[in-house]
Formats: structure tokens, C-alpha cells, sequence
């Protein structure tokens, strides 16, 4: 499948995703993993866990969580909840979701990690052109900001948007898309919420992207 075709698709998958009901994103987080995501540091997974005695962490409330398939290494919030199931997508290995702060508050915060395989190197460059153009194409999200960033200590880019508002969908949802390109890989971490909660959760979430440290797995 062509590079053009596996990101159009990504991005449909992307824009169903994030303007989804109320109901899916708690079907989403019914799936995941209970209780806080320190619970899964003993699991016996050898592709990924969260190590509690891991030397990059900087903080008592942050555990860093591993995947050793796809060389990821990033602290996340020992109160969030870690989730491998449940997941829309087949490229994404891990989600994350913020605890529901009273009985009003349905949807969590959401910080997902997708990695896509490709047959050859991927320009980051070819990549961000066509991710750009495929969410352009949709009309669905207004673009507040998009720009170069530096990701895991590599060239990256990053997006926020929000979403327009539509007959299907009450609540408004803020997005930010973050991605780099790794030899035949591409990475990219999706954080989603409603838009009146997004600035609250953004500072933890840019913390968990700051730690982010990505090996080369070829």
C-alpha cells in the first residue's frame, strides 16, 4: 500500500476518531486496563511495560512507560490509565487516558501512540505534505497552529486543531498531532480531549512529549 493511500486512511481513521460520540469514547475507556497504570509494571509482556525503577524518571508522580518493539521510552502520569486494547487503529500500540475528575466528566483525556512500518525510509518532509493536505481535504477542524518541532531529540511536526461543530456531534473537540520519522517508521502521538479541557491537560501532556526518547529498531 502506497505511502499516499496508508496516510489518507489514517487520517479518515484519525478524523472518525476524534469527533466520535460521547458513547464510543467511554466504550474506549470501559476497554482499557482498570486502576492506575502502575498496576502493569510487573506484567510479563516482555514487549512493553512501565518500570518503576527506570533512571529518567524526574518526578514520584511519573512512571515511565517502554516498549521495546518499537524502541519508545516516555514518562506518563502514574494516576493515568495505560490501554493496548480497545484501540481503533491497527498501527497504534498504546493509549492513555487521564482519570475522570467527578461523575459529570465522561471523557478522559487521550494521548495515543501509533507507529506506522513502511518498506523504505520515509521522508518527514513527504509525510508532513500529505497528513497536511488529507486533514485540509476534510473541512472537519479548524488549524490553530502547525509548525516544526523537535520530537524524541529528531525533526518532527505538530498540529492543533479543533473540531468545526456539526449536526452528528455536540461537544467540540481540541487535538494535537505530533510526528517524526524514524528509518522505515513513522511516529506520531495523537492528544484529544473537549476543547474547554484542553489547555488544562496540555502541560502534561507536552511533559510526557518532552521525555520521549525513541531508539532505532532495524
Amino acid at each position: 500500500m502506497s505511502l499516499m493511500v496508508r496516510t489518507s486512511l489514517l487520517i479518515c481513521l484519525f478524523v472518525c476518531t476524534v469527533i466520535a460520540s460521547q458513547t464510543i469514547f467511554t466504550a474506549i475507556v470501559a476497554n482499557a486496563e482498570t486502576g492506575p497504570i502502575q498496576s502493569i509494571g510487573n506484567n510479563t509482556n516482555p514487549d512493553f511495560q512501565l518500570e518503576q525503577s527506570a533512571t529518567n524518571v524526574t518526578s514520584s508522580d511519573l512512571l515511565p512507560y517502554v516498549n521495546r518493539i518499537h524502541g519508545i521510552m516516555m514518562s506518563i502520569p502514574s494516576n493515568w490509565t495505560l490501554s493496548t486494547s480497545g484501540l481503533p487503529d491497527y498501527t497504534q500500540v498504546a493509549g492513555f487516558y487521564s482519570p475522570l475528575q467527578n461523575l459529570s466528566d465522561s471523557i478522559p483525556a487521550r494521548l495515543s501512540i501509533s507507529v506506522m512500518d513502511y518498506q523504505q525510509n520515509v521522508s518527514l518532509k513527504d509525510f508532513t505534505n500529505l497528513t497536511l493536505s488529507s486533514l485540509n481535504r476534510t473541512g472537519q477542524f479548524k488549524v490553530i497552529s502547525s509548525d516544526p518541532v523537535t520530537l524524541a531529540g529528531r525533526p518532527g511536526y505538530q498540529i492543533i486543531l479543533s473540531t468545526l461543530p456539526n449536526l452528528g456531534n455536540p461537544l467540540n473537540f481540541g487535538l494535537m498531532q505530533s510526528w517524526t520519522a524514524v528509518g522505515t517508521k513513522i511516529y506520531q502521538f495523537s492528544y484529544s480531549t473537549e476543547s474547554s479541557k484542553f489547555a488544562t491537560y496540555l502541560p502534561t501532556v507536552e511533559l510526557m512529549l518532552k521525555s520521549l526518547r525513541i531508539h532505532d529498531t532495524r
